[in-house]
C-alpha cells in the first residue's frame, strides 16, 4: 500500500458486513475515495444494489462477494476470493457483525451462540490470516477491526455480544504488537450507539418504556471518521469521542451496566427459558 498522499486512493479494500449500516455507508465513502472495493455479506440483493449505486455515482463497480461469515471456513474462503477478485488485499475491514440477545443459561453454546463468535470473533482473525501475507509481500496494509464500546459494558441478555466484542478488541491490540515490526497497520474501531440495523438495546426485555439514552449517531457519521483515521494513521478511533469513556475507565461501563440492570426485566426472561 503504497499511496503517500492519500492511503486510500488507489487501495484494494475488502469490507465485510457491507450490504447495510456502517459497512454500506463505509463503501459509498471508500470508493468515492478511489479506492477498489470488495463488498463481502450475507444479502447478495443489497450488495448488489450497493454495487449498482456506486456505479451510478461515477466510481468502479465494487466485486460483490456472498457469504455468510457465521459459517466455519467461510472468512478463510472470503479472503481468497477477494484476493483474487481485487489482486492482492491493502486495506481489510472486519465490519460485519452477528448478536443474540438471551440468557447465558438459555442459550450456553448453542448454534445460535456460535454463529456470534464465529461472526464478530473468528472471523476477522481468519481474514486476518489471509490478508496479511499478502500485505507484507506488498510492502503494507492495514486491517481494520470493528468492536464496540459494549466491549466494556457487560448489559444483561446481551452477554455474546459483549463478550465478542471484547474478545476482537483484545485480539486486535495483540495482532497490533506482533505485527509491530512489519509495514501492516492495525486500526480498532469503537463505534458508540449507532443507528443500525444491529442496534441491540432495543432488543432488550425492558421493565416499562426503555431508559432515555443519548441519541445514536449515524453510520455516515461513523464512516467518516473512520476514513479519517485511515487517512490520519492513527491506530484507534473512538466514535462518538464521549464513547472513549467506558473504554478507558472500565467502572464506568459496570456502573452503566449495574443502572440499565435495574431496567431489564432479567427474572422474566430466565422464566422464558
Amino acid at each position: 500500500m503504497n499511496h503517500r498522499n492519500d492511503p486510500i486512493a488507489g487501495a484494494k479494500v475488502l469490507v465485510t458486513g457491507a450490504s447495510s449500516g456502517i459497512g454500506r455507508a463505509l463503501s459509498l465513502r471508500l470508493a468515492a475515495a478511489g479506492a477498489r472495493l470488495a463488498v463481502a455479506a450475507r444479502r447478495l440483493q443489497l450488495l448488489a444494489e450497493l454495487a449498482g449505486e456506486i456505479e451510478e455515482a461515477g466510481f468502479p463497480g465494487p466485486a460483490v462477494l456472498e457469504t455468510d461469515l457465521s459459517v466455519p471456513g467461510r472468512a478463510a474462503e472470503l479472503g481468497g476470493r477477494a484476493i483474487e477478485a481485487l489482486g492482492g488485499i491493502d486495506i481489510l475491514v472486519n465490519n460485519a457483525g452477528a448478536n443474540v440477545t438471551g440468557p447465558l443459561t438459555a442459550l450456553g453454546d448453542g448454534q445460535q451462540a456460535r454463529a456470534v463468535f464465529e461472526t464478530n470473533v473468528w472471523a476477522p482473525l481468519a481474514l486476518a490470516c489471509a490478508a496479511v501475507p499478502e500485505m507484507r509481500a506488498a510492502g503494507g496494509g492495514l486491517i481494520v477491526n470493528v468492536t464496540s464500546t459494549i466491549q466494556a459494558v457487560p448489559l444483561p441478555l446481551l452477554g455474546y455480544y459483549a463478550a465478542s466484542k471484547a474478545a476482537l478488541a483484545q485480539a486486535t491490540r495483540s495482532l497490533r504488537l506482533e505485527l509491530a515490526d512489519t509495514p501492516v497497520k492495525v486500526l480498532e474501531v469503537i463505534p458508540g450507539g449507532t443507528d443500525t440495523a444491529l442496534r441491540d438495546v432495543g432488543e432488550l426485555p425492558w421493565r416499562a418504556d426503555p431508559p432515555r439514552m443519548i441519541p445514536p449517531v449515524s453510520a455516515d457519521a461513523v464512516a467518516n471518521a473512520i476514513v479519517r483515521a485511515i487517512r490520519r494513521g492513527t491506530r484507534r478511533v473512538v466514535y462518538p469521542s464521549y464513547s472513549l469513556l467506558p473504554i478507558e475507565l472500565p467502572v464506568v461501563g459496570r456502573a452503566v451496566a449495574k443502572v440499565a440492570t435495574t431496567r431489564v426485566d432479567t427474572a422474566g426472561a430466565l422464566e422464558r427459558q
